[in-house]
């Protein structure tokens, strides 16, 4: 089945901003490995797959705007439709080094299982997947009270917990001890 022109364009701008977003939130010290919705997919797998390599795809320097670029960022995208929700996970490729930091850290189809378990009453599906790249869905039970955008929340959550256990993910630091400047705005 072919996909629509529309609904593949959309995926593509989509991906690439969200590819120089990860990658320069990256570049500047932040996490190496990110778990985020994809609104344009609307649960098509074809499509979230479109979004992932628009977001890694190296980005072009004779470009107006840049696009892509986040391929040494491991990321789980989250894109649900009517019917279910559908996850595609990416970790780096190559060797671990300065400008490739996340590669070899994290198993994407263990990463993806690691989600998936979480779902109860086994309605998350782990479809294929290796250690690069991983698919799985959640179909929608509405009867159960199973909804995709209700799936994602409990994903996203999921996901940062199990990056959490493996140390792949910040801790939030204590900022209790913070004092305006006076440049804040803030009078006392």
């Amino acid at each position: 089945m072919a996909m629509d022109p529309k609904k593949l364009k959309a995926c593509v701008k989509e991906g690439g901003k969200m590819g120089v977003e990860l990658i320069g939130n990256f570049d500047l010290g932040g996490p190496e490995f990110f778990t985020t919705k994809a609104e344009a997919p609307e649960g098509d797998h074809d499509l979230l797959k479109a979004l992932m390599d628009a977001a890694n795809k190296e980005i072009d320097p004779t470009e107006e705007e840049s696009k892509g670029g986040s391929a040494f960022v491991g990321k789980m995208f989250l894109a649900a439709g009517d019917e279910k929700l559908v996850l595609l996970a990416y970790c780096p490729v190559g060797e671990n080094s300065a400008e490739n930091k996340a590669a070899g850290k994290c198993n994407a189809s263990e990463w993806l299982k690691g989600v998936l378990d979480k779902i109860p009453d086994g309605k998350g599906v782990f479809l294929s997947g290796d250690a690069f790249n991983a698919k799985g869905e959640i179909v929608a039970d509405k009867v159960a009270g199973r909804f995709p955008l209700k799936d994602r929340d409990e994903c996203q959550s999921a996901s940062v917990g199990w990056l959490k256990t493996k140390g792949l993910f910040p801790e939030a630091e204590e900022e209790d001890d913070w004092q305006p400047d006076e440049d804040a705005g803030i009078e006392w």
